[in-house]
C-alpha cells in the first residue's frame, strides 16, 4: 500500500503499522514454538514442585499447630514468672533473677524462671522450623523457575542453529509468519540498498519518513504548534511541526518563516482564507517554546530538548524554499509569512523599547 496519493515522483510506501504487527506475529509465533517444546518439562516439573510443596506445607501446617500449642505455654509459664518478679518479664523475653533476689525468695522464684525460659526456648526452636520450612518452599519455587529458564533459553540456543531454525521453520504456523516476515524484511533491505546507490528519489523519502512516524502533511485548523526541525530530502526542505500533543506535520519550507521558529502558534480557517495567530497562555502572554515542549516532556527532557532547539536556530536554517504542494498549502505559507513579519516586528519594537527604558536613567 502507498500513501503517495499526490502523482507525485516516488515509490510505494509499505505499511508500517502493518509491517510491525506482521514482525510481531513471527515473535509470537516463534514463541509459541518454544513454550510448545518445553511445555511438557516444565509441567512435569511443576508436578513434581506440587507434590514435594504439599508434604511441606502439611508439615508448616503441624508446626503452626504446635508453636501455637507451645506459644500459650510461654506465654503462661511467663506470666507466672511475672507474679513473682515482674520486673523481670519484658516483651523481648524473660530475665533471671538476681542474686539478691534469689535469696529473698529462698531461691523458689527459680523453678518459674526456668519453667519461663523453657518454654520460650521450645517456642523458638519450632519458630525456626517454620522458617527453615518457608525458607525451602522459596528455594523450590526458585529452583523450578530457574529450571523451566534454562530450558527455555537452551532452546532459544538451539534455535541459532542452522538444524534448530531448519526445526523451528518447518512448524506451520511460524512457517507462514516467517514467510511474512520475511517479505517485510526483503523490502527493507532492498531499500537500503537503493538507499546506498542514490536512487531513491526525495519524494520517496519523504513519503516513507512520513509513513514509518505517522507524520501527515500540514492542514488547517492546527492549534499550539511549534516548528520543531527541519527535514531534509534531497533538495526538498520540509518544517516539522509539532503540536502540544506531539503530533507532527510536515509544511513545504519558506526561509521567511525563520522567524516562527522561536514562537508558538495557531493556524485556523476563516471566511477570508487562513488565519494565523501566535499562541497565548491563560494568562494571557505569548507562549514560549519551552512552555510547549513542558506540555509534552516531562520537565527535565524539556529543558534539554529546548537548548537543542536553540543551538538549531544558530546553526540549521532554512536554506531554499521549496514549492508548495498545492494552491491551499501555499496559501497557508502566505499567511504564515505574515504572521512572521509581525513577530519581527514586535521584537523590533520590544528591542527598541528596551533600549530607551536603559538610556532613561542616563538623561
Amino acid at each position: 500500500m502507498s500513501n503517495n496519493v499526490r502523482n507525485e515522483p516516488g515509490g510505494a510506501v509499505p505499511d508500517f503499522e502493518r509491517d510491525e504487527a506482521t514482525i510481531s506475529a513471527y515473535e509470537s509465533a516463534k514463541l509459541r514454538y518454544i513454550r510448545a517444546i518445553t511445555q511438557d518439562a516444565e509441567t512435569k516439573l511443576r508436578e513434581a514442585f506440587g507434590k514435594r510443596r504439599e508434604a511441606i506445607n502439611d508439615e508448616i501446617s503441624n508446626l503452626r499447630g504446635l508453636a501455637k500449642t507451645r506459644g500459650d505455654a510461654a506465654a503462661a509459664a511467663a506470666q507466672k514468672y511475672a507474679v513473682k518478679l515482674p520486673h523481670r518479664v519484658r516483651k523481648t523475653g524473660v530475665r533471671p533473677p538476681s542474686f539478691w533476689e534469689r535469696l529473698m525468695t529462698f531461691n523458689s522464684v527459680d523453678k518459674y524462671y526456668r519453667a519461663a525460659q523453657k518454654a520460650a526456648e521450645e517456642l523458638d526452636e519450632v519458630n525456626e522450623l517454620l522458617r527453615k520450612r518457608r525458607d525451602r518452599l522459596d528455594a523450590m519455587e526458585r529452583e523450578t523457575r530457574r529450571s523451566i529458564y534454562l530450558r527455555e533459553e537452551a532452546v532459544r540456543k538451539k534455535l541459532q542453529t542452522p538444524e534448530g531454525l531448519a526445526a523451528l521453520h518447518a512448524d506451520p504456523m511460524v512457517k507462514a509468519a516467517f514467510a511474512k516476515m520475511q517479505g517485510v524484511m526483503n523490502e527493507r533491505a532492498k531499500y537500503d540498498e537503493r538507499v546506498k546507490r542514490g536512487e531513491v528519489p526525495p519524494e520517496e523519502a519523504r513519503d516513507r519518513e512520513m509513513a514509518q512516524r505517522g507524520m501527515k502533511f500540514a492542514v488547517v485548523p492546527l492549534e499550539g504548534v511549534m516548528i520543531s526541525r527541519i527535514a531534509r530530502y534531497g533538495a526538498l526542505e520540509y518544517y516539522v511541526l509539532r503540536d502540544l500533543s506531539n503530533h507532527e506535520y510536515m509544511i513545504s519550507c519558506d526561509p521567511a518563516l525563520e522567524p516562527l521558529r522561536d514562537v508558538v502558534f495557531d493556524i485556523s480557517r476563516s471566511a477570508a482564507g487562513y488565519e494565523a495567530s501566535l499562541r497565548h497562555t491563560p494568562d494571557g502572554a505569548p507562549m514560549r517554546v519551552l512552555d510547549h515542549l513542558k506540555a509534552g516532556f516531562s520537565s527535565n527532557d524539556a529543558t534539554d530538548l529546548y537548548a537543542r532547539h536553540r543551538a538549531a536556530l544558530r546553526t540549521d536554517r532554512a536554506t531554499q524554499k521549496t514549492r508548495p504542494r498545492d494552491e491551499s498549502e501555499a496559501e497557508m505559507i502566505a499567511m504564515l509569512g505574515l504572521l512572521a513579519e509581525a513577530v519581527v516586528k514586535r521584537a523590533a519594537s520590544q528591542a527598541a523599547s528596551a533600549a530607551a527604558a536603559a538610556e532613561e536613567p542616563e538623561a
